[in-house]
């Protein structure tokens, strides 16, 4: 396929991938700029999924919510919020992605929602998506590993294990991750 469709229908097919991945009823939503609800939602999972060096405060995670070009895209399942992604600008077409975490593993939630993160990112003209992480999480994951699988790249790392790596969005960039995480499988 040679085209990558416009965000609402693979926001469409994301939700009928995942619903029928995890059968049960999937939805999608986008959030731009400061939302008390979004925030309260962050901050219960966020606390649920990350170990306290790496937690957000409250007040952190407002303030990244009122960066320009802040976006929040939040998963939910049968109606509960389950999982966010985001983040926002950091100059003139560079996106920083901040935080992604989700109460459910191994079921393609959190690879999906990045991929249409960034798909998103790609149709408004953004040229770049950065990011930090860990080499290894502390059940001993790759995280570095999960990010190269999207189609990230290190560009620096740190003593302590801290991996700066970003993504050039393009048209080979956007296509990869249209058919490996938003298409339907069999």
């Amino acid at each position: 396929m040679d085209t990558v469709p416009e965000y609402n229908m693979m926001k469409k097919m994301a939700e009928e991938r995942l619903s029928k991945r995890l059968e049960k009823t999937v939805f999608v939503k986008l959030v731009k700029g400061y939302h008390e609800g979004t925030l309260e939602i962050i901050k219960r999972i966020d606390h649920n999924k990350f170990r306290d060096e790496l937690q957000y405060s409250g007040l952190e995670i407002e303030e990244r919510m009122r960066k320009t070009g802040f976006l929040c895209f939040l998963i939910y399942v049968e109606d509960e919020p389950v999982a966010f992604e985001y983040g926002y600008d950091v100059s003139d077409g560079i996106y920083f992605s901040d935080s992604q975490a989700s109460l459910i593993e191994g079921k393609g939630i959190g690879s999906t929602q990045f991929a249409l993160e960034i798909l998103y990112l790609y149709y408004k003209g953004y040229k770049k998506v950065l990011l930090t992480t860990e080499e290894m999480d502390d059940q001993g994951r790759a995280l570095r590993g999960f990010w190269e699988r999207l189609g990230f790249v290190k560009t620096n790392e740190d003593k302590n294990g801290n991996v700066e790596m970003e993504l050039d969005l393009n048209k080979e960039s956007a296509q990869y991750l249209y058919q490996r995480y938003i298409l339907p499988r069999d």
